[in-house]
């Protein structure tokens, strides 16, 4: 249940805390794992500008044991519904590493017109060996360091090719009515619950601030039971040639959350959306 995981997270930071003096171990006495970091810096190529806006980042290996980092990419068009096969794009083998990719070398790898990538996803997956010949890849990750983002895990990320936004399109007030069941509130769904919520433009391109991802649900679950504070949760949506949806948004517990947005012909908009934990929800957005 996620009240355990905030109970045990409230006593881990008293724990620390409590301690008059602070508890340190050397990497000498901690068992390393074969592990990879990425430090993403830009996951958005523009297509107005592909030469100038390149997918950057910077992998390392924090226990310097690692031989070889392989990199993999997939395509994923036609709005997501269709996809490649992993193809091989490089190997690493000294860190840290400036990783780079363009517009027009994603294109060359997959066989086609730079223009056909617009409003394309790119899904890189890497397979770490490291010098004693262990292998680490996503599939064998600790769930603590694949549902976490301050682990910098660099094993599966996703960039996309994106396209001028236009914010009349997103932005304004709502009026959300919205159905969701929760994992941990069996047999009690919730159907025609109204929230109101805002989406407003950000300083960044394509990028925009929602006032609640959940559109009120967290605090009629989890606020009305007292394990979370009362009130709404920000959350971020991406444009991405005009496919919108929730991205780099967290929960209290770490949970990733997601949603995509449709836009209907009667002006409404339906989003379906959840968290990695398993909690689903559908909202149907009216402009106030």
């Amino acid at each position: 249940m996620k009240i355990i995981r905030y109970i045990t997270l409230i006593m881990l930071v008293a724990l620390v805390y409590s301690c008059k003096e602070p508890m340190l171990v050397t990497l000498d006495d901690v068992p390393r794992g074969i592990f990879v970091t990425l430090v993403l810096e830009n996951s958005n190529i523009n297509s107005g500008d592909l030469e100038g806006t390149p997918i950057t980042g910077t992998f390392d290996a924090p226990a310097s044991n690692v031989a070889k980092h392989d990199i993999t990419v997939k395509r994923i068009y036609d709005r997501g519904d269709s996809e490649t096969d992993y193809v091989f794009l490089e190997s690493v083998t000294s860190f840290p590493y400036d990783f780079s990719v363009t517009g027009d070398e994603l294109a060359d790898l997959f066989g086609v017109p730079v223009e056909e990538i617009f409003g394309n996803f790119f899904q890189f997956e890497c397979e770490a060996t490291g010098l004693n010949g262990q292998v680490a890849s996503w599939d064998n990750l600790d769930s603590d360091l694949v549902g976490s983002p301050q682990q910098l895990q660099g094993f599966r990320f996703r960039a996309a090719v994106v396209c001028p936004s236009d914010p009349n399109v997103i932005v304004g007030t709502y009026t959300a009515v919205s159905d969701g069941e929760f994992i941990d509130f069996p047999g009690e769904p919730v159907s025609g619950f109204e929230h109101t919520i805002t989406i407003s433009a950000t300083e960044e391109e394509g990028f925009y601030s929602i006032s609640c991802f959940s559109f009120g649900l967290y605090d009629y679950f989890f606020g009305t039971a007292g394990w979370i504070p009362a009130g709404d949760w920000e959350g971020t949506v991406q444009d991405v040639c005009g496919t919108f949806f929730i991205t780099n948004t967290f929960d209290i517990w770490g949970d990733t959350i997601r949603g995509e947005f449709t836009f209907n012909d009667d002006g409404t908009i339906t989003v379906v959306g959840g968290n990695t934990y398993g909690d689903t929800w559908t909202a149907v957005l009216t402009k106030v």
